[in-house]
């Protein structure tokens, strides 16, 4: 009898796409309304801030550029707050509770949030924010039918990078990588913090920035390392363009990696 129950809490503890699929169905029933108001409002106060936009504009100086520079705004403030909601059930010892005794491993919440607050933003954000834009554009472009560059198109923005070499190599990684990190990080502050985890983990990030940029002044300013100069001006490694870009593209992967680790223990500690 021992052996058997044993192996059933063994079974339990492994990864389970039913309970996972089951945990977004309960979280999905309990949040319906909330997600319905939220994408909603959302639609609505993009509707509202396009139209001011291009009302500013006169209608005629407006085109796919501004699209993209308002949707980079929004992507990135909206996904920093979103992504820093996560783990809700962390922020009262009593939520903490109920969360930690759900029929759910700690990978399974940890990929149903990953899923929920990072992968599925990713996704929906841009498209819903394609449907809008062009909606309005679509009906400013009926009413004022001088503003013909109504129309928004993500494809064009991305030739527009892809001309610039932002996707060639590893600058591809790069740009991945700077973009995943400011979700990440928020999201591993989600974890880790119970109050205010945003502006904690704001706050954490410019320490350990100012830390390292103190680090370097006083190690630049000590080996007096400004008086040396390579005859073929080589920093350490780094000969070329490229070398950088593949550098810093590995290294914030592995930044990356290291906040998703420090969210997942964080989770198991909690759970311990």
């Amino acid at each position: 009898m021992e052996k058997k129950s044993d192996k059933r809490m063994q079974t339990n503890q492994l990864f389970s796409f039913q309970r996972l699929m089951l945990l977004g169905k309960q979280s999905f029933i309990i949040n319906k309304k909330l997600i319905g108001i939220s994408l909603a409002g959302f639609a609505g106060v993009l509707f509202m801030l396009l139209l001011l936009f291009q009302s500013k504009s006169n209608f005629s100086n407006w085109g796919n550029k501004e699209y993209m520079i308002t949707f980079t705004f929004l992507f990135f403030t909206l996904g920093v707050i979103y992504s820093s909601l996560s783990f809700p059930a962390f922020r009262s010892k009593e939520k903490s509770i109920t969360y930690l005794l759900l029929p759910a491993t700690a990978s399974e919440k940890f990929t149903f949030e990953i899923l929920t607050r990072i992968v599925v933003f990713l996704l929906l954000m841009p498209l819903l924010y394609w449907v809008v834009a062009n909606l309005a554009g679509a009906i400013v472009n009926y009413y004022v039918p001088q503003f013909t560059t109504y129309q928004f198109s993500f494809n064009q923005a991305f030739s527009a990078m892809a001309d610039q070499g932002m996707f060639k190599g590893w600058a591809k990684l790069l740009f991945a990588q700077g973009v995943l990190f400011v979700f990440i990080a928020s999201f591993a502050g989600a974890s880790h913090f119970s109050k205010s985890p945003l502006l904690k983990t704001m706050f954490t990030i410019s320490l350990i920035v100012a830390g390292y940029a103190l680090f370097t002044y006083l190690l630049v300013k000590g080996l007096n390392l400004q008086a040396y100069h390579p005859a073929n001006d080589r920093i350490v490694f780094v000969d070329s363009k490229n070398d950088a870009i593949a550098f810093f593209a590995i290294l914030s992967t592995l930044i990356n990696l290291c906040l998703l680790a420090i969210a997942w223990f964080c989770l198991k500690e909690k759970e311990a």
